[in-house]
């Protein structure tokens, strides 16, 4: 890859680029073909000024926009100047001319550059000057067209570039969000500012922000021109393209209204494609076709019907713009003949060109509303999603531990995986309570027990009883409204014990958490990709190490899947579909189970996983998990609907209406006839013979 500079030279000859289109000319492009480009190499290989997505968020919630000006403000700098010499270029390029028309004229009031030269130039002299001047102005307009070109190749990188960091930005804070924020925005909704305002916000500041403030000085240095030029005339001009400020200002309300309507609109429709999708068979079994089609049909045209708003709005600010130099032109020669201007062919000339000019400038100004209403509504609704609270700022300060240096190193070691150590970990759960509000009830109350070191602890109780609550409470997703889940790390470093302790619900303890624990839902996640893909949640890709078939097979066997794996004809590289359509529920469970055991966690968490398995397979799976080498020496936390294996967990957790009711051995609550679990057993037997 070469990297060698590209000089001045080939910028403003375009040779840098020149040997790509000719190619591009011949064949459709590759990727081969980018790397060939300097620039390209250099862009993708420095380093940008986008601060860490902690250093952002505090800025991001203040405002995007204002954000993005902080973080391209070299490059905004750096544009304004290029476009304004571009626009300085063409102005001196537009007096040569006017300079050029004046050496043939007689001598008159105007100014003559000639006349510096020549006293009374002969035809001969007149002519020899006038080729000057043209290839001057030549030199002058090739300098404007690179300078332009340098600013359209700045804008298209800053189109890139900022879309992409913000699309990073969502998608990292969706990563540390609150679950009880989370709820709050649809999928459809995070889509639509991942596609639609990132682009948008991108659009106007790559676009339209240097611009617009390049639009008021190029006016400000063509008005001194044309005074200078045609005399006070050109105030008429000016006074016309003033009357264009009170119509722009009414575009850009009505299209902040239309922009805003237009994207509640699109989210409303994404959000009913996305469930369309995600629940396609459910909609063909229950025969719901109709009506999903007709709510997204009606969602779409109603999309439809306000894009034709905006695209009317626009047109009708872009026709009136893309004629008003056409005003601006007739008033100043109208302003020429009614004041019995100066009538000369170099006036004449310079009015047109000069207002051609001005009318160049003020041309995208319909752009720049349409754009800069889109933009004010994009920051706006990113905003709004930046502001929405990060997982770790629910916490309470007070549960956070102070370590010191030596354990603060260790725990960086097993948050970032630096080095491979034997982990175990204990919980104690204090007098946890939970409400989602102050007027409705308690969902679990005082609920207190340990999860020793490497035991198995089984979770039981009726449906909607709290299991699949304390769980993520325990895992640190759910905030409880009172009480503390502590836990203790025990770290082996060369047959050394290392102990860590604190509260779950702090940064350190969820990320120490992550670092150690795998986790399989009730309902499978599955990517849309293949098996190989789906066990470590990783795509593969060209020129990219990858984790070994072996790790993965083994892992696969572990889960059951063995027989499955063989009956498939591309094995490994088999494409499971979206939500692994390809797969049955007990498959995809199986996939989910495959990845507990690659990851060969320090503490697994089972959220009723076997439900969607057979028999066989589950007595298969319960030997994997509780009496094989993949639960061995692991902690183990299992909620289950599934009875008959409790006789393999250390300890039975029996929870009722969000209360613990019992807790002890097995074999101890199955000997009382009086126990919970008897009781809850006997009323399962009963009603299975009904």
């Amino acid at each position: 890859m070469n990297q060698n500079k590209t000089s001045l030279w080939q910028k403003l000859s375009f040779s840098d680029v020149t040997p790509l289109m000719k190619k591009l000319g011949k064949r459709a492009t590759q990727k081969s073909d980018l790397n060939s480009i300097d620039y390209v190499n250099k862009t993708l290989d420095n380093k940008d000024n986008y601060p860490e997505f902690k250093v952002a968020i505090p800025l991001l919630r203040q405002s995007p926009f204002r954000s993005l000006l902080t973080f391209e403000k070299k490059q905004f700098i750096f544009m304004f100047f290029i476009h304004v010499s571009d626009v300085i270029a063409s102005l001196i390029s537009a007096l040569t001319a006017i300079q050029l028309l004046r050496s043939f004229e007689s001598s008159s009031e105007n100014f003559r550059l000639i006349s510096l030269f020549y006293q009374n130039p002969s035809l001969n002299e007149t002519f020899h000057f006038a080729i000057i001047l043209a290839l001057i102005i030549f030199l002058l307009n090739v300098l404007a067209a690179s300078l332009h070109a340098q600013k359209i190749e700045k804008e298209m990188l800053l189109s890139w570039r900022i879309p992409f960091k913000l699309m990073q930005y969502i998608y990292t804070h969706l990563l540390f969000i609150s679950k009880k924020d989370r709820a709050t925005f649809q999928t459809g909704d995070i889509t639509n500012m991942a596609q639609n305002d990132a682009r948008f916000l991108g659009n106007y500041l790559a676009h339209g922000m240097v611009d617009i403030p390049v639009l008021m000085a190029s006016c400000v240095f063509v008005m001194i021109v044309m005074i200078a030029t045609i005399g006070n005339i050109a105030w008429l001009g000016f006074a016309i393209v003033l009357m264009q400020i009170p119509i722009n200002l009414f575009f850009t309300w009505i299209g902040n209204k239309l922009h805003h309507e237009m994207m509640r609109r699109g989210d409303r429709r994404l959000q009913l494609v996305t469930e369309w999708v995600q629940g396609m068979r459910l909609v063909r079994y229950f025969g719901w076709g109709n009506h999903f089609r007709n709510e997204i049909n009606q969602a779409t045209l109603s999309e439809y019907k306000q894009d034709l708003k905006i695209t009317a709005k626009y047109c009708s600010a872009f026709a009136i713009t893309h004629n008003w130099w056409m005003v601006v032109s007739s008033a100043i020669f109208a302003g020429i003949v009614y004041f019995n201007g100066n009538k000369q062919a170099s006036t004449i000339f310079a009015a047109i060109w000069l207002a051609g000019i001005l009318g160049q400038q003020i041309t995208p100004l319909p752009w720049f509303v349409n754009a800069w209403s889109q933009a004010v509504v994009a920051s706006k609704r990113l905003q709004k999603f930046y502001l929405s609270r990060t997982q770790t700022e629910e916490f309470l300060p007070k549960n956070i531990i102070n370590y010191d240096e030596e354990t603060n190193i260790l725990i960086d070691k097993i948050i970032n995986k630096k080095e491979k150590y034997k982990i175990s970990i204990s919980f104690q759960i204090e007098n946890i309570s939970l409400r989602f509000s102050e007027n409705e009830p308690y969902v679990l109350q005082n609920i207190s027990f340990e999860i020793p070191e490497n035991k198995i602890i089984a979770i039981v109780g009726p449906v909607a009883s709290g299991k699949s609550l304390l769980i993520q409470i325990i895992m640190g997703d759910i905030i409880p409204t009172s009480g503390n889940v502590y836990f203790n790390l025990k770290i082996n470093i060369n047959n050394e014990i290392k102990s860590i302790t604190g509260n779950v619900h702090t940064e350190t303890g969820i990320q120490l958490l992550r670092a150690i624990q795998s986790y399989v839902p009730q309902e499978a996640f599955i990517m849309s990709s293949t098996i190989r893909e789906n066990i470590p949640l990783k795509y593969k890709q060209d020129n990219h190490s990858y984790v070994n078939d072996s790790e993965i097979i083994n892992s696969l066997y572990v889960a059951s899947f063995k027989t499955d794996l063989k009956q498939l004809d591309n094995g490994l590289d088999t494409e499971i579909g979206e939500r692994g359509v390809n797969l049955s529920g007990g498959q995809k469970q199986r996939v989910s189970l495959s990845r507990s055991a690659f990851a060969n966690s320090s503490f697994i968490i089972l959220d009723d996983p076997l439900s969607a398995v057979d028999v066989k397979t589950e007595k298969e799976l319960v030997q994997n998990i509780f009496l094989g080498e993949w639960g061995y020496q692991k902690t183990i936390i299992w909620a289950t609907h599934r009875l008959e294996f409790l006789n393999h967990s250390h300890s039975i957790i029996f929870i009722d209406s969000g209360k613990l009711l019992e807790q002890g051995k097995y074999s101890d609550l199955i000997k009382n006839q009086n126990s919970r679990l008897n009781q809850f057993l006997l009323g399962l037997n009963n009603y299975g013979k009904h």
